[in-house]
């Protein structure tokens, strides 16, 4: 006859679990990375620029052996662009990305990339962008307590409305639009013949179904990603803006890492860049086609040059705030001179 034995059965089951449980340990213990990068934005899940943050983490966690992945906050969970660019100088986030228009508040230099109508084409984007003045402005944010990574494509941006199609710029009289939080943005919609006021993006989508705004702009992939299709029915091609992600740090996150991961990090980025970029120009086209309900109105040449004709006083602004020479040179690499 075989005799059970409780309380031995019970301490030998005790003693597998304690091991099982500090097996389990010990594998979370190795699989938690040394430096957990906290990234952040104000977009989707499914933008492109999450997607990339999620290729930067894939990545780098297996290039550096588990040492470094990014903790990733999307949906503006942690603020608006603004408060996401002021969280990074403060120490209290590591990673982001946002459009270059707020930007222009904590560092007037950037002002120049918000010029209406200075690209004509994404190959006149990629000579200033990814040259000399593109790495002159990454590098000027470190005066302001931020490490300019680089830029990704958020797109060349477009007028939405839900009033009527624009074709003019006397289309736009009186309408109520939303723009971003940057002076250079405002002015060029008040001379076009709008009542422009900011807002913050995370505020938006509420703000046009209340009907607070009439007409936003922005990129068609980013309407599509947010929605805005269902409180919008207008999609003027304007391409007024091309509008750029600066991938932002705080400084103090790259010099924790080595030497070694430095250059890991860099590799990556470099090649997030091309992921993202690809991504994103083939995003506009899929949005467009996902949304057969939207009237999308295409500009005639001449329609195009009324609304780039009405630019001076804005330029004459920029120029005012960024020096005369540094935008004379901006438009003339963009103009391919």
């Amino acid at each position: 006859m075989i005799h059970f034995n409780a309380g031995v059965s019970l301490r030998k089951t005790a003693i597998a679990i304690c091991l099982v449980a500090t097996s389990l340990g010990a594998t979370q213990a190795v699989a938690e990375p040394e430096l957990t990068i906290k990234a952040a934005h104000a977009a989707s899940a499914t933008n492109t620029g999450h997607l990339a943050l999620e290729f930067i983490d894939e990545q780098m966690r297996e290039r550096t052996e588990g040492r470094i992945g990014l903790e990733i906050f999307p949906n503006g969970q942690l603020g608006g662009e603004r408060e996401l660019i002021e969280s990074l100088q403060l120490g209290n986030l590591d990673m982001a990305f946002v459009s270059s228009a707020p930007l222009g508040s904590f560092n007037k230099e950037y002002f120049a990339l918000d010029i209406p109508f200075l690209f004509k084409d994404r190959e006149s984007v990629y000579r200033v962008l990814d040259g000399e003045v593109g790495q002159g402005l990454l590098d000027s944010l470190e005066r302001v307590g931020l490490h300019g990574v680089g830029y990704w494509e958020n797109g060349f941006r477009q007028l939405t409305n839900n009033v009527k199609p624009i074709y003019t710029p006397a289309d736009l009289d009186g309408m109520k639009m939303r723009t971003m939080e940057n002076e250079v943005h405002i002015a060029a919609w008040r001379e076009e013949g709008a009542n422009p006021a900011p807002l913050a993006f995370s505020e938006l989508f509420t703000a046009l179904q209340q009907g607070t705004f009439d007409a936003q702009e922005g990129p068609i992939n980013l309407f599509y990603d947010m929605k805005f299709f269902e409180v919008q029915k207008y999609i003027t091609k304007t391409n007024h803006i091309y509008s750029p992600f600066v991938v932002l740090m705080n400084p103090e996150v790259t010099a924790r890492m080595s030497d070694e991961d430095r250059a890991i990090f860099e590799e990556v980025f470099a090649e997030s860049k091309a992921y993202q970029r690809k991504l994103a120009q083939e995003a506009d086209d899929k949005a467009e086609a996902a949304m057969p309900e939207i009237t999308f109105v295409e500009l005639t040449a001449e329609q195009q040059a009324e609304f780039a004709g009405r630019m001076g006083p804005v330029i004459d602004m920029v120029k005012k705030k960024v020096g005369a020479e540094a935008v004379d040179r901006i438009m003339a690499i963009a103009n391919g001179e």
